[in-house]
C-alpha cells in the first residue's frame, strides 16, 4: 500500500492501511492506496462483441448516490434507536446514528471537486456532461439539509444556521454510549473499537463553509429520506411542530416498545419522541419539506439543466418525475419511487407507471404490447437509461394510510415495473441507490429475444466506500454497445493527518471513520464483488444508434 491521492480506482484502490489504535473488539485501522483493478468484462449475453478505435460514446455521467446529508442536531432524530442494533427485528431502524455523519457534506464537497478533475473520458474523451444523483440527498427530509445539498452542486454556503456549538448524542455528557463522542478519553467507541480521540471536533464540523459547486449539470432524484423524516416516517403536524423545536429526545418515553411496531412509528412519529429530552437551540430552519418544496428548490437552484431534472408542470402536478435527452440517440428518465404514506421501501403509483409507459412508446419504433404482439409507432427510437432512488430489488413498499401524504395510489411493485421494462427493448441501463451497496446485474428479457438491461445499484457518500461512479454507454461497429463503469475515490488523502486544509481533513476523517464502523467497512458487502465496481458489459444494441458528431452504428444482427 502506498499513500499517494486517490481517485479513479483503474489507477488505485483504497484498502486496509496500518493499525493505529488496538481495542478490545477490532483495531482501528489507517487506509493506504494499493494497486488499481481493472475493468472485469461482462459478456453474460455472448456477443463476442468489442470495443474498438472507431468506437463512440453516447453518454458519460458520474452517478452520485446517499449523501444522507445530517442535521445532526435536530429535535427530530431517532439516534438513540441505536439501542436496538443487533436485535431481531431491527432492521428498518438501523442504522439511526452514524460515527461520520457530521462529517458527510465535507466528503461531498470533496468528491465534487473530484469530478471537476474527470471531465473527459479516458476511453473515448468524451465530455462527462452530467452528474444523476439518485435521492437520499437529505437525511431528515429538512430544508436546512435541503439547501446544504443545493449549495454543494450549485456553491453556496453549507453549514448549520443555528450557531453556537454542537448540541447532539456525540457531545461527550450526552446520555448514552451507543454514539462515538470525539471529545471522551476512554468511550466504549475507544476503549471497544479503537475510535480516536479529536477534541472539539464536533464544533468544527458543523461550522459553515463555502462550496465552488460543480462544474457540469447535475439533476436530482426524489428519495425517502428526502421526502420523510429518518426516510421512514410520516411528518404529522405534532411532528412538524417537534422538529423546529426546543427539546431533543435522548431515550423512547418509559415503557413504549418499537420492535415490532413500525406502523405506528411511520403514521405517528411524535409519540416516539415523547421520552426524556434536554434542551437544544431552535431553528426553523429545520421544517420538513415535501415533493413540492423539493421540487420548487430545484427549480429556484442555478446551473444546468434549468429545474435539475423538474419543470414546472412537476410543480403544478404534485410529481417528481421527468425526462432528459442526452445528445440523439439517448433518453434519461427520471422516476420516483418513493412513497409518502412510509416506510423506507419504494414503489412506483399507478399514474406514474401509466406515464412511464407513455415515455417508453414515445422513444420506440416497436415493443411489445402487455398480450406479447408486437406494436409499431411512428416515433423515432432512443435508448433508454432510467435513474431513480430505489432499485428493482427495493420495490416493496405498497403501504396505502387512509390519511396519509402518497396521493399516486395504488402503488406497484417491482414484479410489475420489471415486466413493464422488458416489453421495451431500448431500455438499456437503470442507476439506482438506497441500499448503499456496489452491484451490477443483467436484467434479460423473459421473452428471450436477447435484449437486456443493465440494473446499476451504487454505494453511498455516507458510508464507506464513499464513492461515486463514472458510467459510460459506448456505441461499438458491431452492432453492440459497452457500458463502462468506474468507481472513483474523492480526492481526501487516506490519512486525515496528511491533509493539507481543513475541507480535505474533514472529508479524510470521514471515511476513515466509515471504513471503521464494524459490519459496514472494511470488507463489507457495501464495497461490492470486483463485477461490480470496474466493468464493461457488453448488450446487443436495438437499433442503428447515431452519436453527436453523426456516425450511424448498426443494430445486432
Amino acid at each position: 500500500m502506498s499513500c499517494r491521492t486517490p481517485g479513479p480506482t483503474l489507477d488505485g484502490v483504497l484498502g486496509p492501511g496500518e493499525v493505529a489504535r488496538a481495542a478490545e473488539r477490532q483495531a482501528y485501522r489507517r487506509l493506504a492506496v494499493g494497486p488499481g483493478a481493472p475493468r472485469v468484462r461482462r459478456d453474460e449475453l455472448g456477443t463476442g462483441g468489442r470495443r474498438l478505435s472507431s468506437s463512440r460514446s453516447l453518454a458519460f455521467l458520474a452517478h452520485v448516490t446517499d449523501l444522507q446529508l445530517a442535521d445532526v442536531q435536530s429535535p427530530g432524530r431517532f439516534e438513540f434507536m441505536e439501542a436496538y442494533r443487533g436485535r431481531p427485528g431491527a432492521d428498518a431502524l438501523i442504522p439511526a446514528q452514524r460515527p461520520q455523519e457530521a462529517l458527510c457534506a465535507h466528503a461531498m464537497c470533496s468528491m465534487v471537486h473530484e469530478l471537476g478533475r474527470h471531465l473527459e473520458s479516458r476511453e473515448t474523451g468524451a465530455r462527462l456532461e452530467l452528474a444523476v444523483c439518485t435521492g437520499d440527498s437529505l437525511d431528515n427530509a429538512q430544508w436546512n439539509e435541503l439547501e446544504w445539498y443545493l449549495a454543494l452542486l450549485s456553491g453556496g454556503t453549507v453549514g448549520t444556521e443555528a450557531g453556537g456549538s454542537y448540541e447532539g448524542v456525540q457531545r461527550s455528557d450526552w446520555p448514552g454510549d451507543h454514539y462515538w463522542k470525539p471529545d471522551d478519553v476512554a468511550g466504549r467507541f475507544q476503549l471497544e473499537l479503537g475510535f480516536p480521540t479529536l477534541r472539539g471536533l464536533m464544533d468544527r464540523a458543523i461550522a459553515p463553509f463555502g462550496a465552488a459547486g460543480l462544474p457540469l449539470g447535475w439533476i436530482s432524484c426524489y428519495g425517502n429520506h428526502d421526502g420523510l423524516p429518518f426516510g421512514e416516517v410520516v411528518p404529522t403536524p405534532a411532528y412538524r411542530a417537534l422538529v423546529t423545536g426546543d427539546r431533543k429526545a435522548v431515550a423512547l418515553p418509559s415503557g413504549l416498545e418499537v420492535l415490532g411496531r413500525q406502523d405506528a412509528l411511520y403514521a405517528a412519529p411524535e409519540q416516539f419522541l415523547a421520552g426524556t429530552a434536554l434542551s437544544v437551540r431552535p431553528d426553523g430552519g429545520r421544517r420538513i419539506v415535501g415533493r413540492s418544496e423539493f421540487v420548487a428548490a430545484h427549480l429556484a437552484a442555478s446551473g444546468w439543466p434549468p429545474g435539475h431534472g423538474f419543470s414546472s408542470q412537476n410543480l403544478a402536478e404534485g410529481t417528481a418525475y421527468g425526462t432528459v435527452d442526452l445528445g440523439p440517440s439517448v433518453r434519461l428518465i427520471l422516476l420516483d419511487t418513493t412513497n409518502m404514506d412510509g416506510d423506507f421501501q419504494g414503489s412506483l403509483g399507478t399514474r406514474q407507471l401509466h406515464w412511464l409507459e407513455e415515455q417508453l412508446a414515445a422513444v420506440h419504433s416497436r415493443y411489445r404490447m402487455p398480450n406479447g404482439k408486437e406494436a409499431r409507432t411512428p416515433h423515432e427510437d432512443r435508448l433508454v437509461i432510467l435513474a431513480s432512488h430505489h432499485g428493482l430489488a427495493s420495490l416493496t413498499n405498497l403501504r396505502h394510510l387512509d390519511a396519509g401524504m402518497e396521493p399516486d395510489q395504488p402503488r406497484v411493485g417491482r414484479d410489475a415495473v420489471e415486466a413493464l421494462l422488458h416489453r421495451f427493448p431500448n431500455v438499456v441501463l437503470w442507476l439506482n441507490g438506497h441500499r448503499h451497496v456496489n452491484e451490477i446485474s443483467l436484467r434479460p428479457s423473459p421473452a428471450k429475444d436477447g435484449s437486456a438491461f443493465v440494473d446499476i445499484a451504487t454505494c453511498s457518500i455516507a458510508d464507506w466506500p464513499s464513492q461515486a461512479r463514472l458510467v459510460e454507454l459506448v456505441a461499438n461497429r458491431d452492432g453492440t454497445l459497452s457500458v463502462l463503469t468506474e468507481m472513483l475515490d474523492h480526492g481526501a488523502p487516506p490519512v486525515p493527518e496528511d491533509a493539507t486544509t481543513a475541507m480535505a481533513n474533514m472529508a479524510a476523517l470521514h471515511r476513515e471513520l466509515a471504513a471503521n464502523v464494524p459490519g459496514a467497512g472494511f470488507g463489507s458487502r457495501l464495497e461490492g464483488r470486483p463485477s461490480d465496481r470496474n466493468v464493461e458489459l457488453v448488450l446487443r444494441s436495438p437499433f442503428p444508434v447515431m452519436s453527436d458528431d453523426g456516425a450511424v452504428f448498426p443494430a445486432w444482427t
